[in-house]
């Protein structure tokens, strides 16, 4: 499913707003793929070839990772592209909207608490001066994108619940 098929409102602000969220966030998502591979190519060539692996290799890696993953995080909720398990599918269509709306309800909360957790954790590693071990790489800053994008998806699934719940296809025929 396409961005603009969830998020069309009929409001051109709407839909030129979501599609540049998601270029935004799909441009990000790929050149940090673009950077972990140049890293994992550097990295590899330099500990086979020269017995010399990339300083700080594996923690460069790990921060992209974090970045890569909560950057695609709104993209896959506004896509719907979650992994799912259909449980219940001899529900009638009236009671898989309500299900999916359950489902879009819990989900955001879920969604709510890891982003309030790792704003929490992010200001604790702040105050404490936490680094990484060999680079002394400061954390925090990544915590906090990570806590704001989790926030952002949040909010989107809220938006995709209250669809559900209207029953619509898009969101233009929730607001109608």
């Amino acid at each position: 499913m396409s961005t603009s098929s969830v998020f069309e409102t009929g409001a051109p602000s709407s839909s030129a707003f979501v599609q540049r969220l998601d270029r935004l966030l799909g441009t990000a998502a790929a050149l940090m793929l673009l950077v972990l591979m140049g890293i994992t190519c550097i990295d590899v060539t330099g500990r086979y070839l020269f017995n010399r692996p990339l300083p700080g290799g594996i923690e460069l890696t790990e921060l992209g990772m974090g970045a890569l993953i909560f950057t695609s995080l709104p993209l896959v909720t506004i896509c719907r592209q979650h992994v799912r398990v259909d449980l219940v599918e001899l529900l009638p269509s009236y009671w898989r909207t309500s299900q999916q709306a359950l489902a879009d309800m819990i989900s955001a909360v879920c969604m709510a608490v890891v982003g309030w957790q790792m704003w929490i954790k992010a200001g604790d590693m702040s105050h404490t001066g936490e680094t990484t071990a060999t680079l002394q790489i400061a954390v925090y800053p990544l915590l906090y994108f990570m806590a704001v994008l989790t926030f952002a998806t949040t909010a989107l699934i809220l938006v995709l619940a209250w669809a559900d719940a209207r029953g619509a296809r898009n969101l233009s025929e929730a607001h109608s």
